[in-house]
C-alpha cells in the first residue's frame, strides 16, 4: 500500500509542480493574472491591450490608485508602469477652484514644457505636449464630460511613436469610462502619426494656431512665432509670439481653452485669486486679457486668454494687447464653430 501510495503521490506532486511553474511562467497564465488585476484596478476601466504595451503584463506595474475626493466629482489617479493615469467625470458646473477641488483639473491640463499642446487628430478632442496627453468626451445626454489623461513620470523613450501609444491608452480608457458613466459621446478613430514638436519660426508667417493674429507691421512680435497645427477638435490651443524673452518665456502667450480646460480657470469664490477674473465673459486687467464664447459640446463658455511677459516695470500697450487677443479669439472661435464671442473693450 505504501508503494502504491508513492506511485500515486509522486506523479501528482510532479503534476502540481509543473502546473504551478506553468502558472507562474507561461505567457498565457501571466495574461490571466493581468486580466484579473485589471478587473479590480482603477474602476476596471484600463484596457488590456493598450496598457500591456507599457506593463508587459506585469501586475506589479499596477500598484497605485488614489480614488477621488470632493463632492460632485468622480475620478481616480492610477499608475500604469511609468504613467500617471487620471480618469473622471466632470460636471459642466464644476469649477477649478471651488468646493469640488482642483486635482482632476490639474492633472489633465498641459504642463509648462517646451512643446505647445498638439491636437491628437483621429476625431478625438485631445492633445499632447509630449509629457501630458489628455482627451475629453463631452456627453450629449448629460451636462458633463469624461476626461482622461496620462502623464509620464519618467521616460527614457521620448519618441513620437511612444506618445502615440500613450494616446491610444488614453482614448481607449476614455471609451470605457464613458460607458461606465452612461455618457453618450462621440468617439474618434485610430490615432494618426503625431507631428514633430514645432520649432520657433522666424519667417513671421502664421500657418497654424497663430492664424488670425494681426502681425503685419509688428516684426518684433512675429519673429519668432511658435504654434501648432489647427484642429476644430483641439480642447487647448496655444500661440506664442515675440523675440524678446523673459525667463525663457515668449512675450505674448495666446491660449484657447474649451470645456473642462476653461472650467479650470474659473472660481466660484469672490475672493481675489488666480483665475477669479475669468468669471466675467470678457475683460482686461493687470492679471491678463480674456474673451469667451459659447461653443458646441460644452455648457461652459470657452476662454481665450492672453498673458504678457515683459521686463519688470514695463507694460504692453493696452490697445495692442486687445488687438492681438481679438484676432486670435475670432479665428479660434470660427474654427470651433463658436457663437456669442465676447471681446474685451
Amino acid at each position: 500500500m505504501r508503494r502504491l501510495a508513492l506511485y500515486v503521490a509522486l506523479p501528482l506532486a510532479l503534476a502540481c509542480a509543473a502546473g504551478f511553474a506553468w502558472y507562474r511562467l507561461s505567457d498565457t497564465a501571466r495574461g490571466w493574472r493581468y486580466e484579473d488585476k485589471l478587473a479590480g484596478y482603477c474602476k476596471g476601466l484600463i484596457p488590456y491591450d493598450e496598457s500591456a504595451v507599457f506593463t508587459g503584463l506585469d501586475t506589479a506595474d499596477l500598484d497605485y490608485t488614489n480614488p477621488s475626493f470632493g463632492a460632485g466629482l468622480d475620478y481616480d489617479i492610477c499608475r500604469v508602469a511609468n504613467l500617471n493615469l487620471t480618469l473622471g467625470r466632470i460636471p459642466g458646473r464644476a469649477l477649478g477652484a471651488d468646493e469640488f477641488g482642483p486635482s482632476i483639473f490639474t492633472e489633465i491640463q498641459p504642463q509648462q514644457t517646451d512643446t505647445p499642446p498638439t491636437p491628437l487628430g483621429g476625431g478625438w478632442r485631445g492633445f499632447t505636449d509630449l509629457n501630458t496627453t489628455s482627451v475629453v468626451l463631452p456627453c450629449r445626454n448629460q451636462d458633463a464630460s469624461v476626461a482622461v489623461s496620462a502623464r509620464q513620470i519618467v521616460s527614457d523613450d521620448p519618441s513620437l511613436d511612444r506618445v502615440r501609444k500613450i494616446a491610444e491608452l488614453v482614448t481607449s480608457t476614455a471609451v470605457n469610462a464613458a460607458r461606465r458613466w452612461s455618457c453618450d459621446a462621440d468617439r474618434g478613430g485610430r490615432i494618426p502619426d503625431l507631428p514633430a514638436a514645432p520649432k520657433p519660426s522666424g519667417t513671421g508667417a502664421a500657418e497654424g494656431t497663430c492664424q488670425g493674429v494681426p502681425l503685419r507691421g509688428r516684426a518684433d512680435l512675429a519673429r519668432p512665432i511658435e504654434e501648432t497645427k489647427t484642429s476644430s477638435m483641439a480642447p487647448v490651443e496655444t500661440c506664442l509670439l515675440g523675440a524678446g524673452k523673459v525667463h525663457g518665456e515668449a512675450r505674448y502667450s495666446l491660449d484657447a481653452w474649451f470645456g473642462p480646460f476653461a472650467q479650470r480657470l474659473r472660481s466660484a469664490s469672490d475672493e481675489e485669486k488666480d483665475g477669479q477674473q475669468y468669471n466675467r465673459t470678457a475683460g482686461s486687467d493687470d492679471s491678463g486679457t480674456w474673451a469667451s464664447a459659447k461653443c458646441p459640446g460644452f455648457s461652459a463658455r470657452a476662454l481665450f486668454t492672453l498673458d504678457v511677459y515683459v521686463q519688470p516695470g514695463a507694460a504692453a500697450p493696452r490697445d495692442l494687447v486687445e488687438d492681438l487677443l481679438t484676432g486670435f479669439a475670432q479665428a479660434s472661435a470660427k474654427r470651433h464653430h463658436c457663437t456669442d464671442l465676447q471681446l474685451p473693450g
